[in-house]
């Protein structure tokens, strides 16, 4: 699998219906060289179910079991980053 020029990083946490709307927006992007990773934040909704059923391999999701604030989830999404740029 070759490297992607840009990671997209989206952090949700109990947000099913808005994550679901900022994918779809990265998704539907005519450019296609990036890769999408969503850094779950300890979310109790149901969400990361959810989204791999929605959306399978498209995404690279991330589950943490543990709400861990702002910044936390935000630095877990950068690490998993495999693009010469990140995009939050």
């Amino acid at each position: 699998m070759s490297k992607p020029t840009v990671s997209v990083v989206i952090v949700t946490y109990n947000r099913f219906d808005l994550v679901c709307q900022a994918i779809d927006s990265v998704l539907g992007q005519t450019y296609r060289d990036f890769e999408l990773i969503v850094v779950d934040n300890g979310s109790t909704d149901g969400s990361p179910e959810r989204l791999t059923r929605q959306y399978g391999r498209r995404i690279h999701l991330v589950r943490l079991h543990l709400n861990q604030g702002r910044s936390s989830p935000r630095n877990v999404g950068i690490r998993e980053a495999r693009g010469e740029y990140v995009a939050l």
